[in-house]
């Protein structure tokens, strides 16, 4: 089994089965920046390309038409209209624990900058 499907397996066992939002995040832990990708989401800064990305919600006008909620992610992840899923922020939070504590398996030497920055996000989306 390679890393991304260990990946997937990993969400799977911690019940977080969103798709868009697992391959999004997948391409993250499993690529060379995800201590960068980590502070984008502390920051509520979310990368877009052509087939995946993110987009908050606080990047529209409620009373826009592609408004999707108060407080909350979309991911995309494909070309289709609906590879996509989205998330509220204490969602968001358990799929960013769970690929922190799958990165910090890989890379033990990063678990006190990975633990702290996982830290400063949960208190950014005020995660009780």
């Amino acid at each position: 089994m390679n890393v991304y499907e260990e990946f997937i397996e990993k969400m799977r066992q911690n019940n977080l089965n969103k798709e868009a939002v697992i391959d999004v995040l997948n391409l993250y832990v499993n690529g060379r920046n995800f201590l960068k990708h980590l502070e984008e989401f502390k920051n509520k800064e979310g990368e877009r390309r052509e087939y995946n990305g993110i987009i908050y919600s606080e990047e529209y006008d409620p009373d826009e038409e592609e408004y999707f909620g108060q407080n909350k992610v979309l991911f995309y992840s494909g070309d289709g209209e609906d590879d996509y899923d989205i998330v509220n922020y204490a969602e968001l939070y358990q799929y960013i624990n769970a690929a922190c504590n799958f990165y910090i398996e890989r890379n033990p030497e990063k678990k006190e900058v990975i633990e702290d920055l996982s830290m400063k996000i949960k208190a950014k989306y005020d995660i009780k």
